[in-house]
């Protein structure tokens, strides 16, 4: 009973006297935290080149910034804590799906935030995300205009139309579509896709290119995906 007591007495001790300022501020910087992660969040949806699914992998931006911040809080002041969590990183084997270094980058970008204000700099963390934001508006309106932003898939029988020297799907593409670049091409017993990226072009352009490639192409399904557009 006794050691309840002063158990009890401890933790009132933490928070609701000398300690309730650090209990304030740390509340503070994980929700400043969150925060700052979530606009980043938002900023990566809108801004980000990646072809692939923008929410998947930007959900995650808040807690990794909450968890971080935590973390440093918890460590940086123990020499054994730090090195037990060196310790428990180096037997643990992350497998996140990082498919391109863009989305690295917006991770590294959250865990700095997680790294300011588990530091105690709050300012360091806002100004960070500011020039951030800066950099990344001006490189997203910089390379609009030059960056593939279409992308078109053809997916056929595998051995009509992706078999052989020249693969008919491919070449009825450059065929009707001129210069792409070739992101993907899966070829299995039955079915073969294609992926590929086409400059920005007219709504009308599109249509006719999907027009002369459902005539090329009669058999296969065309579609295309606007990289431009954000739901």
């Amino acid at each position: 009973m006794n050691e309840l007591q002063e158990a009890w007495q401890k933790f009132e001790g933490t928070v609701f006297a000398g300690g309730n300022v650090s209990a304030l501020q740390l509340t503070f910087n994980l929700l400043m935290s969150g925060g700052l992660s979530w606009y980043v969040r938002f900023l990566y949806r809108r801004c980000a080149t990646t072809a692939t699914d923008t929410d998947s992998l930007s959900r995650v931006f808040p807690l990794l910034a909450i968890v971080t911040t935590a973390l440093i809080v918890v460590v940086k002041s123990s020499l054994a804590l730090s090195l037990g969590l060196v310790g428990a990183l180096s037997i643990v084997r992350f497998r996140a799906a990082i498919k391109e270094p863009e989305e690295l980058v917006y991770l590294f970008l959250c865990i700095a935030i997680g790294l300011a204000l588990g530091a105690e700099l709050p300012l360091l963390s806002i100004a960070l995300v500011v020039v951030a934001t800066v950099f990344i508006l001006a490189m997203s309106a910089a390379g609009r205009k030059a960056k593939c932003r279409l992308l078109l898939t053809v997916t056929g029988d595998a051995a009509e139309y992706f078999s052989g020297q020249k693969i008919k799907s491919v070449a009825a593409i450059q065929s009707v579509v001129g210069n792409f670049i070739l992101q993907r091409l899966d070829i299995d017993d039955v079915r073969g896709q294609v992926r590929v990226s086409l400059p920005e072009s007219t709504a009308q352009r599109t249509t006719e290119i999907v027009a002369q490639l459902r005539t090329l192409l009669p058999n296969c399904e065309v579609s295309f995906v606007n990289l431009n557009s954000h739901l």
